[in-house]
């Protein structure tokens, strides 16, 4: 055993910091971390040091808090593969089972095997502590015994091992550079990269919010014909951008149905220490036949609360430095924090997507007074002048007509119209071929145009016809217009 005491990091409240303290341990015990964010800031800015190696977590805090439960299972996975020796401290071992499933679900998502997720547990510290603290670490380090208390009965409960042996560790926690100490960055979570954030974005670059108030319009599938049509036109233009669809409904997302992928996802960059460029383009999903890149939300509904807005807030403005264009595919909740906070103040313009139903019209007005109003009269005082309205599943002669829809809208314009093909739209969906859409005689064309309002001082291709529109006669098409929607 060396010499050097080793160095602990105690992620736990103030009354097992003590007991802690007290050990008669061969360790070196930093100073208390209250919560995982206060381990992530403390790593970050230098005052716990990253050749720490071991790292005690306490799950007691956040029993009932399921955003805490989350944010301790990523750190125990997220230390465990860095090479820490991590143990958990349970209240007992009912809790201990529970907690070890729930990283055992954050593995999955990253595709790793349970073996490969190794770290101890140690069942109601009150009682003998020191035993406890020694076979959870595997004789790590040296923890001498000290008298117990005389009311602790001779059944207490002994340290419940998860895994076999602490294996060899050594070596430093990864890197972990807040963001710049800033305005702009003062509200990001500190396992943002600096470097990346403090970054100038892509000359030009545009970030786009699709979303609706009513399921079914059509949302995600267009915001990946969408994507797709800004990457085919520019390329065929002679100048590509570089495209991201980020799916943001992160409790039933559509995107990795439709391009026939699930993994990774945003957990597997939310399980990262830091979120730097590196990092966040394995986590991305390229479909080569859309030529986009994806981020994809996370799987199981239950595990949403562990991707919340603070996460997704430096995501979206790390890929803003990343990618020319970025476009979030929300889902209908836009009082959800991840659209509130998120998705409408990072967009530069947002499609509001709607059909001819007119339950679908009335949703829109509804959503659109709430987005629009000014926050002192409970509003999310998202100015009208980046929103326009994208008609889609569109077909003549069902009691709606233009003039309805833009009354409906407060004024904010119709800035598209993509015809009815269910059909088609069915088949390529179904089949996993949605790329075939891009070929598609009266769809191409209707995104082609989108693409080119949204994306006005952008050398675009045009779409070239390969054979007659044949879908339905829809409402009146959009006319040309000038300017990056209403800006």
């Amino acid at each position: 055993m060396t010499n050097t005491p080793i160095r602990v990091i105690p992620v736990v409240d103030a009354e097992l910091f003590g007991a802690l303290a007290q050990l008669d341990a061969s360790w070196l015990l930093q100073r208390q971390c209250p919560t995982t964010d206060d381990l992530w800031h403390g790593l970050s800015e230098g005052s716990l040091d990253r050749s720490s190696r071991i790292v005690i977590i306490q799950s007691s805090n956040v029993e009932g808090d399921d955003a805490g439960v989350n944010a301790v299972a990523t750190a125990i996975l997220t230390l465990a593969n860095a090479g820490a020796a991590v143990v958990l401290v349970v209240s007992d071992a009912k809790r201990a089972k529970e907690m070890v499933e729930r990283v055992d679900d954050f593995a999955v998502h990253q595709g790793m095997a349970r073996s490969e997720t190794r770290f101890n547990t140690v069942v109601d510290p009150t009682t003998d502590l020191p035993s406890k603290m020694r076979a959870a670490l595997g004789g790590l380090v040296e923890i001498k015994d000290r008298p117990r208390a005389a009311d602790q009965a001779d059944s207490d409960p002994i340290a419940l091992p998860i895994t076999e042996d602490i294996p060899e560790v050594g070596g430093q926690l990864p890197e972990l550079p807040g963001v710049a100490d800033s305005d702009e960055h003062s509200d990001i979570h500190p396992s943002a990269s600096r470097e990346l954030l403090t970054r100038p974005k892509p000359p030009g670059q545009t970030t786009i919010t699709v979303t609706s108030s009513k399921g079914g319009s059509g949302k995600s599938t267009t915001s990946i014909m969408l994507a797709s049509s800004i990457a085919r036109a520019s390329a065929d233009a002679g100048k590509p951008l570089s495209v991201c669809l980020v799916d943001l409904d992160t409790r039933d997302g559509q995107v990795a149905s439709m391009i026939g992928t699930f993994m990774p996802t945003a957990l597997n960059i939310r399980a990262q220490p830091v979120w730097d460029e590196e990092r966040i383009r394995r986590s991305l999903v390229h479909v080569p036949e859309l030529g986009i890149d994806t981020l994809l939300a996370p799987i199981r509904p239950r595990t949403a609360d562990a991707v919340g807005p603070d996460f997704y807030r430096v995501v979206i403005r790390s890929l803003q430095r990343m990618y020319d264009v970025v476009i979030m595919d929300t889902s209908v909740q836009y009082l959800d924090p991840l659209i509130a906070q998120v998705a409408l103040v990072e967009a530069d313009e947002i499609l509001f997507v709607t059909n001819l139903a007119a339950t679908a019209i009335q949703g829109m007005a509804r959503a659109l007074r709430e987005v629009t109003a000014p926050k002192d009269e409970s509003g999310l005082g998202i100015p009208r002048e980046k929103i326009g309205i994208l008609v889609n599943q569109s077909v003549a002669d069902v009691g709606m007509e233009r003039e309805q829809i833009t009354a409906a809208g407060l004024g904010i314009p119709v800035v598209g119209v993509i015809p009815l093909a269910t059909k088609d739209v069915l088949a390529a969906t179904n089949l996993l071929r949605i790329h075939d859409l891009l070929d598609h005689s009266a769809l191409a064309p209707a995104y082609n145009d989108l693409a080119r309002t949204c994306l006005p001082h952008v050398e675009l291709a045009e779409h070239v016809p390969t054979a007659p529109v044949l879908a339905e006669e829809s409402v009146e098409s959009t006319p040309k217009r000038k300017g990056l929607l209403r800006r």
